[in-house]
């Protein structure tokens, strides 16, 4: 049995790919972005503002009471729903996983816009990390976490047109994985690459 074993890893959660998502759970998360998407780009009457606000706080009613453990929870963890129905991932999906690597396809909306309809810089890191965390995890190397994370802007990065990403595994060195990746659009231009260091966590950490 290694140090990294799941049954020597500590507290460490086991959180694993959800399976049987509840059918409702896809449109509301879609909901959720559509309303992220229409924040950072409406001017309404204020009294919108505070109708809005309350449809919303019904709903935080709603669902408040039935918070459960992160290995309980659903939102997060469906690899069939884009952005695997976290409302705060991109909407992107994998669409093929091994032993040699993961690639992506998705797109980002006007929610992730920086300025000039481009993606802001900061979302480009947020999902590069993703994508390392599916690496590993497709690789059934776990638990791990980001040691450091290098990003390399090559072009603008749009919003609302479709992109392909792909990382895999470069190197292994005892507890270290290190991975590189890249962006691309849908004529093959290279927005951006990436190369990051996951690091196998040991039994005493969390």
């Amino acid at each position: 049995m290694t140090e990294t074993a799941p049954e020597v890893r500590g507290g460490f959660p086991d959180v694993r790919p959800v399976e049987d998502a509840p059918d409702e759970l896809g449109p509301f998360v879609a909901a959720l972005r559509r309303l992220q998407d229409l924040t950072v780009s409406s001017k309404p009457d204020p009294a919108l503002w505070a109708a809005a606000t309350e449809h919303l706080e019904n709903a935080c009613a709603l669902l408040d009471g039935h918070q459960v453990p992160e290995t309980e929870a659903v939102a997060g963890r469906v690899l069939t729903l884009p952005g695997l129905a976290h409302p705060l991932m991109p909407p992107w999906l994998v669409t093929d996983s091994g032993p040699d690597g993961v690639t992506m396809a998705g797109h980002f909306t006007t929610a992730h816009i920086g300025g000039n309809r481009a993606v802001h810089g900061g979302m480009i890191p947020l999902f590069y990390d993703w994508l390392l965390g599916m690496v590993v995890s497709t690789a059934d190397i776990r638990p791990t976490r980001t040691a450091y994370l290098h990003v390399d802007y090559r072009k603008i990065t749009p919003i609302d047109e479709p992109l392909t990403a792909q990382g895999r595994i470069s190197r292994v060195d005892g507890r270290k994985v290190f991975i590189d990746a890249t962006m691309t659009s849908a004529d093959g231009s290279l927005l951006s690459e990436a190369n990051g260091l996951m690091v196998r966590l040991l039994p005493h950490q969390p």
